[in-house]
């Protein structure tokens, strides 16, 4: 089979692909999740946990992914990723326990680590500037379908085989991955860092992106946006489920009505980010985060108790996030195209840390209504849109001043 070449559509259908395992995983059995309680005889705590580890676990791997990449290249970093990822899925329909599950959680989570850096280094390896965000907004459209069909997907595995269908056929859709990449993907790092693993240099590296105001900024845009689509993750199905009363195929089409919202903000992002640029699109954008964060909050607030209140907000909100996220990444990869692979890193690392403490918040502050995820949503609407205006545009005009002068 031919490699694919960098301006064929193939090549982003490729690497939408790659990017939707990762909610693909984490979307799949969110509607089993109360069931699961039962069946592992667990609190909802300890199977709310199985989501917790595999973020935090997918963010942590992720300092080490990017800089593997650059050492070993991105080919390689992808196939071993794959590789574990089906491992570990399998171990995860294999759990006869809760702490079992959780393992095999984590395992899958350093799996993940690659397979969502890795993405959008080749991107940066082969685009830059408003040229890469039109194009992570194109894999954005691929990857927005992966949260809709994934749980109404695996509400009917769960309905016709129990939730364990669920890891099977995700250890299924990888093995169909690492086929294509095996037999697809050219290697798009020209020259490999030898050094990008060895721990001075990868300090160094990561010191010039955290000294970047810039960078920092579109880093903590992406990781308070992503709090709130994670605080949802953590949340709705015992909203839905347990609160308002819905089946878990009732679920599954309320959350993929709410994901449709990636694909609307995906579409509009790759057609409005060349005519906009990425900063005057990020900062529409998250006008929009604030709008629906704060009317989700008001909502939870009154008690007002339908699902509506849940779903019209966060489909707004969706559709915000996928117009602010591959934007706020194309402006913080750009100016650093010789370590890619460690910008992406880092960038990964904050925003699955600060974005599983929304979705832990979530799992410990549940009082049996929407209020708690309902807030945290809001909270990061708030700081997203803070942070893209104090740091980003602060930045801007701080300097214009020095120009001036």
């Amino acid at each position: 089979m031919a490699k694919l070449k960098s301006d064929s559509p193939a090549i982003t259908l490729l690497l939408g692909a790659l990017i939707a395992i990762a909610p693909l995983a984490m979307d799949i059995y969110l509607a089993s999740m109360p069931s699961m309680t039962r069946a592992l005889h667990a609190s909802p705590e300890h199977v709310q946990l199985t989501l917790s580890v595999y973020m935090y676990g997918w963010g942590v791997a992720q300092l080490l992914a990017g800089p593997l990449s650059d050492r070993f290249g991105r080919r390689p970093a992808l196939l071993c990723g794959l590789g574990l990822f089906i491992a570990a899925s399998a171990a995860c329909a294999l759990s006869t326990n809760v702490t079992m599950l959780i393992a095999a959680r984590g395992a899958q989570a350093l799996s993940m680590a690659t397979v969502a850096v890795v993405p959008r280094a080749i991107v940066r390896d082969l685009y830059a500037g408003d040229r890469a965000a039109h194009m992570l907004s194109l894999m954005g459209v691929v990857l927005g379908v992966a949260p809709i069909v994934a749980p109404i997907l695996g509400s009917h595995l769960h309905v016709w085989f129990g939730w364990q269908a669920n890891f099977v056929f995700v250890a299924a859709y990888g093995m169909l991955l690492l086929t294509w990449v095996g037999y697809s993907l050219p290697e798009t790092l020209r020259n490999p860092d030898r050094r990008a693993t060895v721990p001075a240099v990868m300090r160094a590296n990561f010191g010039r992106l955290l000294r970047s105001r810039r960078y920092v900024g579109y880093m903590l845009v992406a990781a308070f946006t992503m709090s709130g689509l994670f605080a949802f993750l953590a949340g709705s199905a015992f909203v839905f489920v347990a609160v308002l009363g819905h089946s878990e195929q009732g679920f599954a089409f309320l959350f993929g009505a709410v994901m449709l919202g990636n694909i609307t903000g995906a579409t509009m992002g790759s057609r409005l980010v060349t005519r906009w640029g990425i900063d005057r699109m990020i900062s529409r954008a998250t006008w929009l985060l604030l709008a629906a964060g704060l009317t989700m909050g008001a909502l939870a607030w009154l008690n007002i108790r339908h699902p509506l209140i849940i779903v019209v907000p966060m489909f707004a909100y969706m559709v915000g996030l996928m117009t602010t996220m591959p934007q706020a990444t194309a402006g913080a990869l750009t100016p650093f195209p010789q370590i890619a692979g460690s910008a992406s890193s880092l960038l990964s690392f904050v925003q699955f840390v600060v974005a599983s403490s929304a979705a832990l918040t979530v799992g410990l502050a549940f009082d049996g209504t929407p209020r708690a995820m309902a807030t945290v949503i809001a909270i990061a609407a708030i700081l997203a849109f803070i942070a893209f205006r104090l740091l980003v545009r602060g930045n801007e005009s701080h300097r214009a001043a020095a120009e001036s002068a």
